[in-house]
């Protein structure tokens, strides 16, 4: 078992690996729907994008991409140029211009119109230019790409990844599970645009040499018709697996990873059941990368932590991640409060030591809603807090109108939630506009002048 482990190390790619030219070039690298692209279209691609990054003066490269395909030959152009590429994680066009600052030029598959300059990657490549003459530039050995994720404030926080960290990971994730995944095709209902999407449904194929699915796996119904017709592996979220029709046929999949959110015992069951493997549950942050794992088998299982991870706990308690795939040599810190247990190998988690919640798997920073809100002009003032509700959590929001829309008669309350619902659309995601509101004179206080969430809570009961 372990020599067979390592022979899948020793054959996974480093990303300067991945075009090589003495490779099979009829080698798939990604399908969608009737369509698959090889390494040698894969290879024609990059060398393509690279002669239009080329001639350009911009360092910076936002990619905002619906096609993981076209984000794949995105970012290997980019670094192939050395320049960066950035990862906002969204592609809501206001956002974007707010965050301008961040990038110099953006690639897209997107209509997007921003004031930097924007490349359209089309959605079908240009077949007729030739690239026989072009050779990949040299692979720098200090690359590295930006990431976003939600901070404590409601700000974006920026997040640099060496690609040296990401390769890391990778390896350690091919030592791990290359033995199940040596047949796959990968699979994805989460976006390649994240963290734990770019290492499991990105990173490791091509790492691995399998093919992925440019597409988004969107239904239950589609994981069933594709795994009829290939060994699949599938990275997920808890939502997606939680949705799982009882009533469709059962499918054989190679591997199941969840990540984003914790899974419930009797959704893993269920997996176990329609997948025929149990689902491998994924810990980690976009700070730290892949943390623990677990096998949930039983209910509230305790994580273990990866062999190259270590986990240290400061003397205020808060905890830290040291890895290879941690550029920082202190080590990453956690937002979450951990339980070490007595053998230093497994823990449970505790709950966020901030702002910043887990809703369908998606980080929401409760701070960014409250600072959307407050920019409104028909809002003075707000606070968003969260719900528990039948074991399911959602955002709530206590609301100071201005008296310019307090006065405003022709407004029902239903009226007034749902312009403000939409007012919120084009900055922040679906899944973090608040679900309950009520609008309140002034947001309650205590004596030091600090909010007080359990008048708010009563608010909502």
């Amino acid at each position: 078992m372990d020599r067979q482990k390592i022979h899948s190390a020793r054959m996974s790619l480093p990303m300067k690996s991945w075009l090589d030219d003495s490779r099979d070039p009829q080698l798939v690298i990604a399908w969608r729907d009737n369509v698959a692209w090889d390494l040698a279209t894969f290879r024609h691609d990059v060398l393509l994008l690279i002669r239009q990054i080329g001639v350009t003066s911009h360092a910076r490269w936002a990619l905002c991409f619906t096609d993981n395909y076209h984000l794949a030959v995105a970012m290997l152009a980019v670094l192939y140029c050395g320049r960066i590429p950035v990862l906002p994680g969204h592609s809501r066009q206001k956002q974007l211009s707010e965050q301008q600052h961040e990038f110099d030029a953006l690639l897209t598959d997107l209509p997007i119109t921003l004031s930097c300059p924007v490349f359209v990657i089309p959605k079908e490549r240009i077949q007729n230019t030739d690239v026989t003459g072009d050779s990949l530039p040299i692979w720098r050995d200090d690359l590295f790409l930006i990431l976003f994720t939600s901070g404590s404030t409601g700000l974006p926080q920026k997040v640099i990844k060496p690609v040296r960290c990401l390769e890391a990971e990778s390896q350690w994730l091919a030592y791990l599970f290359g033995e199940s995944l040596n047949s796959a095709w990968f699979v994805a209902s989460v976006a390649p645009h994240h963290m734990y999407g770019l290492t499991f449904s990105l990173m490791l194929p091509l790492t691995l040499g399998r093919p992925f699915y440019a597409a988004s796996l969107e239904y239950h119904e589609q994981l069933v018709v594709m795994a009829q017709e290939r060994p699949l592996a599938v990275v997920s979220s808890p939502s997606f697996l939680q949705r799982m029709d009882s009533h469709l046929a059962a499918v054989s999949c190679a591997q199941v990873f969840s990540a984003g959110g914790t899974l419930l015992a009797e959704d893993a069951g269920k997996v176990a059941r329609h997948c025929g493997v149990w689902p491998v549950e994924i810990y980690g942050t976009t700070e730290t990368g892949i943390i623990a794992s677990r096998h949930q088998q039983t209910a509230n299982s305790p994580w273990k932590v990866f062999e190259k991870v270590k986990l240290f706990e400061a003397p205020e308690g808060q905890f830290f991640a040291l890895s290879e795939w941690v550029p920082q040599p202190e080590g990453g810190v956690l937002g979450d409060t951990l339980h070490l247990l007595p053998d230093g190998k497994h823990f449970e988690l505790a709950g966020r030591k901030d702002r910043i919640v887990k809703i369908a798997e998606q980080r929401v920073s409760l701070g960014e809603i409250e600072r959307r809100l407050i920019a409104l002009t028909q809002v003075n003032d707000a606070s968003v807090l969260t719900l528990q509700i039948n074991g399911r959590v959602y955002i709530a929001a206590a609301v100071v109108l201005s008296e310019q829309h307090q006065q405003e008669a022709s407004l029902t309350q239903s009226a007034q939630i749902a312009a403000l619902r939409h007012a919120l659309r084009d900055w922040l995601p679906a899944v973090a506009i608040p679900r309950f509101w009520r609008f309140v004179p002034a947001i309650p206080l205590n004596a030091q002048g600090k909010r007080t969430y359990a008048e708010l809570q009563d608010l909502f009961v």
